[in-house]
């Protein structure tokens, strides 16, 4: 029997998607997503991974197109809706887990 990380069961549900680790020293950098290609910086804790990953899915999923420019409306209405929607999904798949993790 093959125990998976949480990460793991992330990446299992998204077989389409590639997800890759990366080490960017920034505090606020949490990953991004290229086309098919999610990025996750290592240098953030482990639940931080999660939540990423997840984000990053529903901008996969809902929007696409650049959203590094934060003083764009849409930009921020779409990382809105990632945020949010991380949020559910965390709750959805983890939620008796990490019932610590602040779910609005």
């Amino acid at each position: 029997m093959i125990l998976l990380t949480d990460l793991e069961k992330i990446e299992d549900m998204y077989p389409e998607l590639s997800f890759w680790g990366i080490e960017v020293n920034h505090p606020a950098y949490h990953g991004s997503i290229f086309g098919n290609e999610v990025y996750i910086n290592t240098l953030q804790d482990s639940l931080d991974w999660l939540v990423t990953a997840l984000h990053e899915i529903s901008h996969y999923e809902n929007d696409y197109g650049n959203f590094n420019n934060l003083r764009l409306r849409g930009t921020l209405e779409a990382e809105g809706w990632a945020v949010r929607e991380s949020k559910v999904r965390m709750k959805a798949i983890f939620s008796k887990k990490y019932d610590f993790y602040k779910v609005n």
